[in-house]
């Protein structure tokens, strides 16, 4: 019966010993982090020598971070019912941010206004298919290929490039979120992925409080129903 009780005892100490030590939910912003373009005509790249570039990020707007290197950052961007497109940026385009954004991507919808070719390079030099008229594709971005202004877009399972003069007239909206003022400082690199090590020290020292809890736990109920020698001496004087 004592033996019972005392099993009892531990896995209550210990079930409370988790409720209170793991975190309910865990943040999402822990595991995401984010850089914001705040200059003008930073592009996202086929390679981490920035020597392919793909199409320019709208201003204001967000690349998720995949791996951080050297000088470039291995990148993400989009984010729906259309490719998510990976890739490089230079670094010190970026600006980190410590905070996960509503509306990170500026990816929206275009209609053709007349019939124009689908390119798989900016060069023009590699046809697709025809888009026919008023077709409706996702649009990522722009690239200036020298005489013309290419849009960066999906149609048709294709990624490529069409001109831009041969869609409707189209603006991609500011962000949402407020630009940093001059004032302000910009987290940077580091101070952005903190929170990540913080969040992984605080997981060791939970689980070190565990153990150190279990074992006194422990002790406290073996001490409580260790027979001892006084007790059982005076149960037999009782006997006799």
């Amino acid at each position: 019966m004592r033996i019972s009780k005392a099993i009892l005892i531990i896995f209550s100490c210990l079930f409370l010993s988790f409720a209170t030590f793991i975190p309910k939910k865990l943040a999402h912003a822990e595991t995401e982090n984010y850089a914001r373009v705040l200059s003008s005509e930073v592009f996202i790249y086929q390679d981490a020598n920035f020597q392919e570039p793909l199409f320019i990020i709208p201003f204001g707007y967000y690349l998720k971070i995949e791996q951080v290197n050297n000088s470039s950052v291995k990148v993400s961007y989009g984010n729906g019912n259309y490719p998510t497109i990976f890739g490089y940026a230079k670094k010190s385009e970026l600006t980190f941010v410590d905070y996960v954004p509503k509306t990170p991507f500026g990816v929206i919808k275009v209609s053709t206004d007349i019939n124009d070719v689908l390119f798989n390079d900016f060069e023009l030099s590699h046809p697709y298919f025809n888009v026919p008229k008023n077709e409706i594709l996702f649009c990522y971005g722009e690239v200036d290929s020298g005489d013309l202004i290419l849009s960066y877009v999906y149609y048709n399972k294709k990624l490529g490039y069409i001109d831009k003069a041969s869609l409707n007239p189209y603006t991609i909206t500011n962000n949402p979120d407020p630009l940093p003022s001059d004032e302000e400082e910009t987290p940077n690199e580091e101070e952005t992925l903190k929170p990540i090590v913080s969040s992984s020290l605080g997981e060791r020292l939970q689980i070190v409080i565990i153990v150190a809890i279990s074992i006194v736990t422990i002790s406290v109920v073996y001490f409580l129903f260790k027979p001892t020698k006084n007790r059982t001496e005076e149960e037999q004087n009782e006997f006799f």
